[in-house]
């Protein structure tokens, strides 16, 4: 593992015991150091794809085709954050809350977009609109078009935070 500082952007103390007790409840996963960053911008990129597909979804008239590609372009900017921490989420059943948890635990302080409850929001949203619950009702041209506002803000401020190389490796020991 490097020694390159873990910098995270809420009270280092909650983000690492959050990330501490992801990895040890088998939800999170570290991986290998040797291209996090490449990984990190290549998911950014897939990010900013998906982005321009929710984008001529909502346009083509596709509205819970937008609303959840859009999710996914920014549940991809989140991750990307991981990777440069060398985490990643474990497969399975509450990959995404733990995505959720793990982002919204270290940066929603400083990215607005990614607080609990605008991740939640979408992730709920999306699921709901993707399985089918009657429950709950079917996105809006309006959610859609706050989706893909959401999701563009999440990836820039991703890209910028990437940018300035300030993630290293998760260190439990470090903060």
């Amino acid at each position: 593992m490097s020694n390159l500082r873990c910098v995270t952007t809420v009270s280092e103390v909650k983000g690492r015991s959050t990330i501490t007790y992801l990895i040890e409840a088998g939800r999170l996963e570290r991986i290998v150091d040797e291209g996090r960053t490449e990984a990190g911008d290549w998911l950014l990129g897939q990010a900013e794809r998906r982005l321009a597909t929710a984008i001529a979804g909502l346009d083509l008239g596709d509205i819970t085709g937008a609303f959840a590609v859009a999710y996914d372009a920014y549940r991809m900017s989140a991750e990307s954050l991981l990777l440069r921490q060398c985490l990643r989420p474990t497969s399975g059943e509450g990959s995404h809350v733990a995505v959720e948890d793990a982002v919204s635990a270290q940066f929603a302080d400083s990215v607005s977009e990614f607080a609990k409850p605008t991740f939640e929001r979408l992730r709920r949203k999306r699921h709901a609109a993707q399985y089918y619950d009657d429950t709950v009702p079917p996105p809006t041209s309006d959610d859609a078009r706050w989706a893909i506002s959401v999701a563009k803000a999440a990836v820039d401020r991703s890209k910028q935070i990437g940018a300035a190389d300030a993630l290293g490796p998760f260190n439990p020991d470090q903060g």
